[in-house]
């Protein structure tokens, strides 16, 4: 029986928290977790890279390499050629920004198949043997790469409401009489319609107009309308779903007609949240609409079938959008995060089970998109609010505890299990722009432009959390700009389009940018935001370094700011800390080993390829956790055993050459 495992399952949490975690652990929750952690090893102290956001540190998962290698620098990247600030920015999710190997890509190297699911930046896949679903947006379906701000295109809809009232992300309809419908039943007294146009919201191929109804009726014996029926026509024979108020829907899937003409099967499930007596106060959710065939997909078949038999849907951000704008309760939000955490559970159970796979790879994001929401419920004064608001926590958490479970589960026992988040968080503080500490300092000049930030429902958000504004830069006379999450760039002639910066004083502005970060402090708090501020060539200390980092690399004290980006990886405030979850099991895993010590994000890829034989990615940089294993030097004395074999081997060989006289060993 072999001492090391020969796969590995890599189960991403994206902003899981481990000290919480372990909170949690001793009151009874997360029980899959505790027997990872009560069987293997659990690093305390895991560092991820700066910046603490997803792209770059996924993209450190998947490699073992800091992002100046892997040249995954932030949330976005800066668009060639043009100006550097963020209206010319545009998001990082896309496989070829990745420079160096990732895992499944050294896997293949050997012949290795892998599978890869909803891995952020992973998409498209660089080899015929990755398995790839998603990789370019959060959920299936979601597309990221080269929008700007955090806009989305969607196949084909995103989530949203049909409703009486004006709502976000909703289409609002009116109620008349039922009239005409064909091979219906007996509809009691009063049914009423509602005729309505799928919207389509963010739609990445463009769909006909399709016009479906919603018929609502009361139980016999009921005064009240208690049950909802979507169709999409008038015959009742056609109808997608009948169910009652308050409750969801089975799965159903409705066929949408393209502009060109081209048909796609679909699958959502819907739930009337709201229904009136009187049917005047009306809200049915409608879950994101997802082909089947689902773009972003080299296995359409398996995602067909898991579509059709399991029990799971998608919803984008798992619902938290429709409850960050008060279109749902807490409630909803938590089904629908469950039911994307079921689909992610049920597509790795139908490929795990395949057996022909050396590397799984997945990620699932709703912590994170909690965390963004609920910061300021969990530090409110009201005592009834953080304790409703760590119970929904906990609950939260318990849902991805399950989707651990059960893809350990599916795996063999020689499978290595690790769990891992790619930072932490912490509460929200005042939003810190490094425009107006340059702007006082005279060494950047900005104006408003109306088109400049992001747009739709939530544009203040997105504002408030990324730092996209509407105020632009005027590069004419200004000898600096900041960009993405923790950049500012010499404005350098030569080199930038509108650059001023003679190239022998770049040394010199750095410099002045550098003081007018570290002593600006905050009007309002009287305290300074930025934490670190150091050129691009002193930043290598902490992996940022090439042509794909700004001039200037700064970071923030965890007090200022939206839970996690420019805040430095060894902070804590609050609640919180931006550490990662760093947790092995498996053969040639020590049992109940901790490292109480700091390790590093980068160290998870070799480790893995220590214990699992399989080929080290090109890039990788970090360390094998030794503390982590049961025998740390079994490769080798494998390596020896098999040394000794061919020793007996050759010696055997060369006997059977020689004259059976000269056997002196036989005589």
């Amino acid at each position: 029986m072999p001492k090391f495992s020969k796969k590995v399952a890599i189960i991403g949490l994206d902003c899981a928290q481990p000290q919480l975690m372990l909170d949690m652990i001793k009151d009874g929750y997360l029980p899959n977790m505790k027997k990872i952690i009560d069987n293997g090893f659990f690093a305390d102290d895991c560092l991820c890279p700066l910046p603490t956001i997803t792209p770059p540190n996924w993209t450190t998962i998947a490699t073992g390499a800091y992002p100046g290698t892997h040249g995954v620098t932030d949330f976005h990247y800066q668009i060639p050629d043009t100006n550097p600030e963020n209206a010319n920015t545009r998001q990082a999710w896309d496989s070829s920004l990745v420079k160096v190997e990732t895992l499944w890509d050294a896997a293949a190297r050997a012949g290795k198949k892998s599978v890869v699911l909803t891995f952020p930046v992973s998409w498209p896949p660089k080899n015929e043997n990755v398995t790839m679903y998603g990789g370019c947006g959060m959920v299936p379906g979601e597309m990221r790469y080269g929008l700007p701000f955090e806009e989305i295109e969607f196949a084909l809809c995103q989530d949203f409401v049909v409703s009486t009232d004006y709502l976000p992300f909703s289409v609002r309809g009116r109620f008349e009489d039922a009239e005409d419908w064909l091979n219906a039943p007996d509809l009691g007294e009063d049914p009423l319609e509602m005729k309505f146009d799928v919207p389509f919201f963010d739609a990445l191929i463009e769909p006909r107009q399709t016009t479906w109804y919603v018929l609502v009726t009361k139980s016999p014996g009921s005064d009240a309308y208690d049950t909802v029926t979507l169709s999409p026509d008038k015959d009742y024979s056609h109808a997608f779903v009948t169910v009652k108020k308050g409750e969801w829907s089975p799965k159903f899937f409705p066929v949408i007609e393209m502009a060109d003409g081209k048909q796609y099967e679909t699958f959502t499930r819907v739930k009337p949240f709201i229904l009136s007596e009187d049917a005047d106060e009306f809200c049915l959710v409608v879950g994101a609409l997802v082909p089947t065939q689902c773009p972003f997909t080299t296995s359409p078949e398996t995602f067909a079938k898991v579509a059709h038999s399991g029990r799971g849907t998608v919803h984008r951000g798992g619902g938290i959008y429709l409850y960050l704008r008060e279109v749902i309760d807490v409630d909803t939000w938590l089904e629908m995060t469950e039911s994307l955490s079921t689909f992610l559970a049920e597509m790795a159970e139908e490929e795990l089970a395949r057996d022909d796979w050396s590397v799984f790879a997945m990620h699932s994001h709703p912590i994170d998109w909690f965390y963004h929401v609920f910061n300021d419920p969990f530090t409110s004064e009201d005592p009834e609010i953080r304790a409703a608001t760590w119970e929904i926590h906990r609950k939260l958490y318990s849902i991805e505890d399950a989707l651990i479970g059960r893809v350990m589960n599916a795996c063999s026992k020689d499978t290595l299990i690790a769990v891992v988040s790619d930072h932490g968080c912490t509460p929200d503080g005042p939003p810190f722009s490094p425009l107006r500490p340059l702007e006082e300092a005279g060494l950047c000049h900005t104006y408003i432009a109306e088109e400049s930030g992001p747009k739709g429902e939530l544009a203040e958000y997105e504002k408030r959390c990324m730092g996209f504004g509407n105020s632009r830069v005027d590069f004419s006379r200004s000898l600096c700009s900041p960009s993405r999450g923790l950049y500012v760039y010499v404005n350098l002639k030569g080199r930038d389009p509108e650059g001023i910066v003679e190239p022998e004083d770049y040394e010199k502005v750095q410099r002045q940018i550098i003081d007018a970060l570290l002593t600006y402090v905050d009007p309002a708090t009287g305290k300074r935001p930025v934490a670190m501020a150091v050129t691009r060539d002193d930043a290598r200390l902490i992996g940022l370094y090439g042509d794909d980092v700004g001039d200037v690399v700064y970071a923030i004290y965890p007090e200022f700011g939206a839970q996690h980006g420019p805040i430095l990886p060894t902070a804590h405030f609050g609640y919180g800390r931006l550490n990662s979850l760093l947790a092995l099991m498996g053969k040639g895993i020590k049992k109940g080993s901790r490292l109480k010590k700091p390790c590093h994000l980068v160290d998870l890829i070799p480790t893995v390829c220590y214990v699992t034989g399989l080929p080290v990615p090109n890039g990788a940089e970090g360390a094998v956790l030794y503390g982590a294993l049961e025998d740390p030097e079994a490769p080798f004395h494998q390596i020896e055993r098999l040394e000794k074999s061919l020793d007996k081997l050759e010696n055997a060989l060369n006997k059977e050459k020689r004259p059976i006289w000269e056997h002196h060993d036989c005589i």
